[in-house]
Formats: structure tokens, C-alpha cells, sequence
């Protein structure tokens, strides 16, 4: 994979760098301020009534707190929930157009440390509320989900509403996010085996680029009993067949390709004879699932942890 693809492939993931800290909120009258994952103190307004995605995750979590009918603007990354293709695109999370935002008039836009900074800080210099979202862990997803939840619960616009689509989410974000802590804790908490697991995530194939640390997948693994082969890395890293072969990973889990007309990574995997020895391969235990649901840090990734949980405990 050229370094141009293997960017898009993480704007795609749209999963950023570390940090699981709690955003501050205070009340300002008709407005509220939040401080974001910059650091950055933003005024939202009380009443949100058009809001941009500028991340696919972003979009998720807007349709799970029930404020679809508020989401006026998306990228050309975000497809679900199904007939978010009627919403507005305004481009990539780094090449968004700003007078497409300026068009579309929101009152707030949510982005990720992965969107374009210069764009994002122009938009400010505008006067548009930014919040600005570090998505790594899955704590950093309940608390994004929770001030997106906070933030239109407050306006008076229209009751949230359930979103049956993307999850089974109750009324609230606060539901919601007990819903998802709740199947977390089933997953980590359920028996293991004594030995963890050697398992290998797999982005991509060509170079071998895999999850190491401090990566959510990495997170999946741990807390479904395995041991991730590349956590002495950490982030997204090419791995290289001999690193693989001296670790000898038991299970493999690769994502979907979002290259179309591509093999599935899986079965390109199983074609490499320098891997025919691998216990993964040789038994069989090389298992794919959705790159949207895996990568996307957003509410679907407890549906990821229960995928990752069955595969190596199955």
C-alpha cells in the first residue's frame, strides 16, 4: 500500500491519537462551554438545532443519541446508518470545504483530532462552535457519546429520539452508553483461558499493516482474553513477515478491504506461502469482519468486541 492509500486508510479509520480525559462543561447563560480534546474552550449553543460530521464515527454517534434530523452536513466517508446519503457532503475530514460548512450554517460541527487543523481552526476564526474529539479507547467513545448527548439534549429543538439502526439505544445518551459499558463488561469479564491467545489484527496486507498498542483494536483483543503479538509497537506500524512468523499468532483478524474488486485481505493472507506454517492458517482460525465496524470508533464497536470476544474464545 502506497503512503497516500495508507493515509486514506486512516482517515477511513478516523482513530486518533492517545488520551481518555473527560471534557469540562459549564453553563454561560444561553450557552454552554466545553473544553475539547485540543484543549480548546468552545461556547455551544443552548439550542442545537445543525450539526456537521466531519468523521464518520461522529455521524454514528449523532444518530445514537437520536439527532439525525439535526445532522445537516457529513463526509463522503460516512454511510451509515443506511440514508445518510440524503445528508450533505462538505468532502474528507482533511480536505472538507469550508464554504460548503459556511453554506450549510451549523450551529455546532463535531470533528476528531484526525480532521484537517488548519480547516478546523478556520472554522473557529469564524465564529462556528468546533468540538474536536481524541477517539483511541473505548472510554474516549463513551464520553464523546455523552457530550454529544448532553449538547442536543439541552436544546429545546425536538426530543431525541431511539435510532434502532445503529444500536439498541435507549432515550438518552446516559442509556445508551450503560447499554454499551454493560456488554463491555459481559466480554472482559467472562472466563478466558489461563494463557492469552497470540492474535494479530490486519489492516492491510501489502505492506502488513497491523494494529499494535495503544490502538482500539489493540483494546478489543486484551479485554476478550488475547495477547496482541504487536504490543511491544504502538499505533498503526508495518509489521513485517518474519516479525510475524517468530510470534506465531494463533488467531488472525483482518477487516474488510475498502479497495473494490480486491480479494478479501483474509483469503490474500492465506495465499502467502512464507505464512503456510502459521498456527492461524493452519487451523483455520483467520476470521474477517466489516472494517467499518472495527476501525470506526463509534457506538458498533461493542458489536466489534463481541466479534473479536467470539473468535478467540469460540
Amino acid at each position: 500500500m502506497k503512503p497516500l492509500a495508507i493515509l486514506s486508510l486512516l482517515i477511513i479509520i478516523s482513530c486518533t491519537a492517545a488520551g481518555c480525559t473527560d471534557p469540562n462543561a459549564a453553563a454561560a447563560g444561553d450557552e454552554n462551554i466545553f473544553i475539547d480534546d485540543t484543549g480548546t474552550a468552545v461556547t455551544v449553543p443552548a439550542d442545537v438545532s445543525r450539526i456537521i460530521s466531519l468523521a464518520p464515527s461522529e455521524t454514528e454517534i449523532v444518530a445514537s443519541v437520536g439527532a439525525l434530523d439535526r445532522l445537516v452536513g457529513r463526509t463522503d466517508y460516512c454511510n451509515y446508518p443506511p440514508g445518510i446519503e440524503g445528508v450533505a457532503s462538505i468532502g474528507g475530514p482533511q480536505t472538507m470545504s469550508v464554504e460548503k460548512v459556511v453554506e450549510l450554517q451549523p450551529d455546532l460541527i463535531l470533528a476528531t483530532t484526525i480532521s484537517d487543523k488548519i480547516r478546523v481552526e478556520e472554522l473557529r476564526t469564524m465564529g462556528f462552535a468546533v468540538l474536536v474529539f481524541r477517539l483511541e479507547c473505548l472510554e474516549d467513545i463513551y464520553r464523546n457519546i455523552g457530550v454529544v448527548g448532553s449538547v442536543t439534549l439541552r436544546s429545546s429543538v425536538t426530543e431525541p429520539t431511539q435510532s434502532a439502526d445503529v444500536t439498541n439505544s435507549g432515550s438518552t445518551a446516559d442509556e445508551l452508553i450503560s447499554q454499551l459499558r454493560a456488554r463491555e463488561k459481559a466480554v472482559s469479564g467472562a472466563a478466558h483461558a489461563s494463557e492469552a491467545v497470540p492474535v494479530l489484527y490486519v489492516l492491510w496486507d501489502d505492506p502488513l499493516y497491523v494494529a499494535a498498542n495503544n490502538t482500539l483494536q489493540h483494546e478489543l483483543i486484551v479485554k476478550s482474553g488475547g495477547w496482541n503479538i504487536m504490543e511491544d509497537a504502538s499505533g498503526y506500524v508495518i509489521a513485517s513477515d518474519e516479525a510475524v512468523i517468530n510470534r506465531a499468532p494463533e488467531i488472525i483478524l483482518a477487516s474488510t478491504s475498502h479497495t473494490p474488486g480486491s480479494a478479501p485481505i483474509g483469503d490474500r493472507l492465506m495465499e502467502k506461502s512464507i505464512f503456510a506454517d502459521l498456527p492461524a492458517i493452519k487451523n483455520g482460525r483467520i476470521y474477517t469482519i466489516d472494517g467499518d465496524i472495527i476501525n470506526r470508533p463509534g457506538p458498533r464497536m461493542l458489536d466489534a468486541l463481541e466479534w473479536v470476544s467470539s473468535c478467540i474464545n469460540g
